[in-house]
């Protein structure tokens, strides 16, 4: 007996059928006696976890996309589809073999006029039904999408190496914004587990060609408020700031926002020896263009809101205060946290935030602090836009690291650092979030399945990864990298500036643990850190490889449990000799003060309890190391 084929719609349809149910229907008859047609069915995922099928995804490709499809016959290959068109309208499934979900290519043409030069097929006048030839080993699909707009593509080509079937598509930000491209679709003969089978459902699966990104900023530092935040498109001397959100590379390394770019579609991993890659028959995009690259991107103004820890009567003109409530940077007519849509650039570039801004004392005073040139900068590893992917990166500005309080003396570096959030999320293919320091050098911290805009920071269940890097080259952590827990009492958040204190000005320190002299105790995590690894693992099971052990370290989620937590990277070891000094301080009536002394160079030791009022005097221990820090927030869950 023959085998039919139907796609996932039609196959239940058949089941009730009879062969005389075809007659009148000249081709559901022929099919019936050649046996199998081939149909088809399409989902599309627009940066959305949830697949978007039937009319809806239909709306989306604007009712049309192209296919390309060929069996392997031997050592042959076969254009079966030569760029046939495939049209959709709504309740005409099952009406002929050839279309089972509302999608037909049999004698179709291009139905909307502006897609046609776009559009139209090169190698074939007539499009023909199709029938499934079970004496091939493999079938493979793939296809795109206009949708609506009025880029232009060039043939769907093959050859013997799928790896690179190419085919391009030109236009400028706008066009490219509308079209959808297909992953690869191959079907074996003989089964591969997991793998469509010749005659049973096929499914073709567009993805979005660009890519989503949105920024925002929040800040922690204690006792300001933070307004008046711009931006700098470059680190140019004579860049001018201004209150765009804008990230930048060294160098022009982006497709233009204004101009046309040609991007070439190709599928890297292919073949029944790579299906349990997480990158087979993915499609990937790069880009060409005879336009000047863009060195810059921006993502419009920041939405200032009134949501603040400090009540202000001047208006919504202040940061926001966490990650899961960030001030968005928002372009014109969008809403707050909405995306801005950007050309993907899969080869990635180290990016720069660059940002001036001003504090104002929250004591009533209205005392104000100018910050200038604050600069954060995101690792190329984690900048790598992929086309349906959506990236949001915060920025955290708190109490330790770079900018200046005076620009004219630039060896004097502010108190002030921004940290970089740089998450994914709302992805088709999976969801990566990075939390990165604006610390000299940077730290960023990882895990694939936080979610830091809900918890604000990481869970005990992550696997968290770490990396340093200065100018965006990650650095060689071994022998460097502690993982501290932070505790004082009555107290449950720290800054890194009150972290780095606590490690260069300690007044005890026994078998690795610190207790700085603000009372902050650092205690070693044991066997916290794994510093041997080389890749780190990122969304839809991919990962980033060509790492060195020591340029990453994975946190031991088995050693976490809910608090503060603090990585640090000893970036240089003073060679000078520790210095030991004394403070006044008056412990509170009853305190032991047997850790003090009478007088300011530690002759005499003091005894009995304080009284409140007497002055003695704290002894502590000074270093000259550097350190780059990244407090982590950990909380319970899974």
């Amino acid at each position: 007996m023959k085998k039919i084929l139907f796609f996932a719609t039609a196959a239940l349809a058949l089941g009730a059928c009879t062969s005389e149910e075809y007659t009148g229907d000249e081709t559901l008859r022929q099919a019936n006696e050649n046996g199998p047609a081939i149909s088809f069915n399409s989902g599309s995922n627009a940066i959305t976890r949830a697949s978007i099928t039937g009319a809806e995804a239909a709306a989306l490709l604007n009712k049309n996309f192209v296919v390309e499809g060929i069996k392997t016959v031997g050592t042959d290959k076969v254009e079966v589809f030569d760029n046939y068109n495939v049209n959709y309208t709504e309740n005409t499934a099952d009406k002929t073999a050839s279309n089972t979900a509302n999608w037909e290519y049999v004698a179709q043409t291009i139905i909307d006029n502006e897609l046609e030069a776009a559009n139209r097929r090169t190698a074939v006048s007539e499009q023909s039904i199709k029938y499934w030839d079970f004496a091939a080993s493999q079938y493979d699909f793939w296809a795109y999408s206009l949708g609506g707009g009025n880029a232009t593509v060039s043939s769907l080509a093959h050859d013997a190496a799928l790896g690179n079937s190419a085919y391009t598509i030109t236009g400028d930000k706008t066009a490219l914004s509308k079209v959808y491209v297909s992953n690869l679709v191959t079907a074996y003969n003989p089964t591969v587990t997991g793998q469509p089978e010749l005659g049973n459902e096929v499914n073709l699966t567009f993805r979005s060609l660009v890519s989503k990104v949105r920024v925002g900023l929040y800040e922690t530092i204690p006792g300001y408020s933070i307004k008046g935040v711009q931006f700098y498109p470059s680190s140019a001397n004579d860049a001018v700031a201004t209150t765009t959100a804008t990230l930048y590379a060294s160098e022009g390394v982006f497709a233009p926002a204004s101009g046309s770019s040609t991007y070439t579609v190709t599928f890297p991993k292919t073949g029944s020896s790579n299906v349990t890659d997480p990158d087979y028959n993915k499609a990937h995009v790069s880009y060409t263009t005879t336009e000047t690259k863009d060195a810059t991107v921006t993502f419009g103004t920041l939405s200032y809101g009134a949501k603040h820890k400090y009540e202000k009567t001047s208006g919504d003109i202040w940061l926001r205060i966490n990650s899961a409530q960030p001030t968005w940077a928002v372009e014109s007519g969008a809403s707050a946290g909405d995306y801005s849509i950007v050309l993907p650039n899969e080869s990635g570039a180290v990016l720069t935030l660059k940002v001036d801004y001003t504090l104002e004392s929250t004591d009533g005073t209205g005392e104000t602090i100018t910050v200038h040139g604050a600069t954060a900068l995101v690792p190329s590893q984690f900048t790598q836009w992929k086309p349906n992917y959506a990236y949001t990166y915060l920025f955290k500005i708190s109490d330790n690291g770079n900018g200046y309080t005076n620009p004219s003396v630039t060896d004097k570096e502010g108190l002030y650092p921004i940290t970089l959030d740089a998450i994914v999320e709302s992805s088709t293919d999976g969801t990566q979030e990075t939390i990165t320091t604006l610390a000299t050098p940077t730290i960023t911290t990882y895990s694939i399945t936080s979610d830091v805009t809900t918890n604000n920071e990481y869970k005990t269940t992550d696997e968290i990864y770490v990396t340093a890097s200065t100018n965006g080259t990650l650095e060689d952590m071994s022998g460097k990298a502690t993982l501290y827990t932070v505790t004082k009492d009555g107290v449950t958040s720290f800054t890194e500036a009150e972290v780095l204190d606590a490690l260069t000005a300690y007044s005890s320190e026994t078998s690795g643990t610190y207790t700085g002299r603000n009372d902050i105790t650092l205690t070693p995590v044991s066997g916290g850190l794994d510093l041997t690894k080389t890749e780190i693992p990122l969304v839809d099971g991919n990962k980033i490889t060509g790492l060195t052990a020591g340029q990453v370290a994975l946190i031991d989620n088995t050693k976490l449990s809910a608090g503060t937590y603090a990585f640090v990277y000893e970036t240089t070891e003073g060679t000078g000799t520790p210095e030991v000094k004394f403070q006044a301080v008056k412990p509170a009536s009853g305190t032991d003060v047997t850790s003090y002394y009478t007088d300011n160079n530690g002759t005499t030791q003091a005894t009995g309890t304080a009284d409140g009022n007497t002055t003695y005097y704290a002894k502590y221990t000074t270093t000259t190391n550097t350190y780059a820090i990244k407090v982590i927030k950990v909380v319970a869950g899974s």
